[in-house]
């Protein structure tokens, strides 16, 4: 289940503030725990499992070190991407020029599909992270006059 929370933004050139559905913070799956999960579904030992995702982290680093990018299948695929300060000619552009590395990932069309909103099997919670106010944490909290008159939140959505 995906649980989300309510958060607020504002709009950079409006200023209009509005309410969107953020992804809840969860902690990751540790290598450890995907071997686990592997193993209790075929018949290779957790150890060989840890060895081999252990093996393929560092093939994919070295690969995007070389500057290849990486397809794993259904998966998807990482490729580098460059930022870096603007030059006035082709010329000044050097190794120097760039700033940032960045690693991006490009899901597949398959995995693209089969997390799509309405699949089967995608199911969503709300989860009721309330701070000052009973709103949620990471939002700012209601005026004061609003805060006796409105529920931040709607009783019809599932809390976790």
């Amino acid at each position: 289940m995906i649980t989300f929370i309510p958060t607020v933004k504002k709009n950079p050139i409006t200023k209009a503030t509005k309410w969107y559905a953020q992804v809840a913070p969860v902690n990751p799956l540790q290598l450890e725990d995907i071997a686990e999960k592997i193993a209790a579904t075929c018949t290779v030992t957790e150890h060989d499992i840890k060895a081999v995702l252990s093996a393929l982290q560092e093939q994919v680093l070295f690969a995007l070190r070389d500057g290849n990018s990486v397809r794993l299948g259904d998966l998807g695929s990482f490729r580098l991407t460059l930022s870096g300060r603007a030059c006035e000619s082709a010329e000044e552009v050097t190794a120097d020029t760039i700033e940032h590395l960045r690693v991006r990932f490009t899901m597949s069309s398959r995995l693209r599909s089969r997390l799509a909103v309405g699949q089967q099997g995608i199911r969503f919670a709300r989860r009721c992270r309330r701070g000052a106010y009973g709103v949620s944490r990471r939002t700012a909290p209601l005026p004061r006059q609003e805060r006796r008159r409105s529920a931040p939140f709607s009783p019809r959505l599932r809390c976790l």
